[in-house]
């Protein structure tokens, strides 16, 4: 079985491969795929990343950083816009300039509420994408996320795909463990990609990039800089 989805990754990591990846926030970009990006560059694979959220609602980092209590509408986009640029900054690295990336700019902790609405206009907008970049591998967020962005997001993703009459390959990556994990250990990685020691390395600078979520979860994001990056296969 382990060889088995090994073999469908490195066939999912073709040259001519198109990797299509979705981020809530600015940072799960390398938090979640850092490794994955870079393997995937090195194997000339087109590779476009998707911003859901500018990650604008992010108040206590927000707060420690500027010293300040009440923040507005301006304060939070300026700070949506400060974390885009730290985004393009860990591409950067993480692709050596060939990763492309957009951001839609959707409220922050907010795709949920979209989703229980049932946005057609963002379905539609994202199907569109979906169809006209006619991705063979899709990287999405775990639906077992505790994050509801991070849920809705793959739902949107799922549901985008269907609607597009799309069947690429899909992968999800786990940010925020739910609280079943520490008891039952499950869901539990389908697969590990092994990242070499310049791989790692990348991947933390990437992490670093993010200068406005170092300040209080410096230690917490470092740790995902490890050997062994995990994904699960949707299907």
């Amino acid at each position: 079985m382990e060889a088995t989805r090994q073999k469908r990754f490195t066939e999912s990591l073709q040259s001519n491969a198109k990797i299509l990846i979705l981020a809530p926030h600015p940072d799960d970009e390398c938090l979640g795929t850092g490794g994955l990006i870079q393997q995937a560059i090195a194997q000339g694979c087109q590779v476009f990343v998707l911003f859901m959220t500018n990650g604008d609602n992010n108040p206590w980092p927000q707060r420690y950083v500027e010293k300040r209590w009440f923040i507005g509408p301006e304060e939070r986009k300026r700070w949506g816009h400060q974390r885009q640029g730290e985004a393009k900054k860990s591409l950067q690295l993480l692709g050596q300039g060939r990763v492309e990336s957009d951001f839609l700019g959707l409220p922050d902790a907010g795709i949920l509420d979209l989703w229980k609405k049932k946005d057609a206009f963002l379905l539609q907008k994202l199907t569109n994408l979906f169809v006209s970049w006619q991705p063979t591998l899709v990287v999405m967020p775990s639906e077992f996320d505790r994050h509801s962005d991070h849920r809705a997001t793959h739902a949107f993703g799922v549901a985008a795909l269907t609607a597009g009459n799309l069947k690429p390959e899909i992968m999800t990556y786990l940010i925020h463990r739910p609280w079943f994990m520490k008891i039952t250990g499950r869901p539990k990685p389908h697969l590990g990609i092994k990242l070499t020691e310049e791989h790692q390395q990348t991947k933390l600078q990437a992490i670093q990039c993010h200068e406005t979520q170092m300040a209080l979860s410096r230690k917490r994001f470092c740790n995902f800089a490890t050997a062994i990056e995990p994904f699960n296969f949707y299907t």
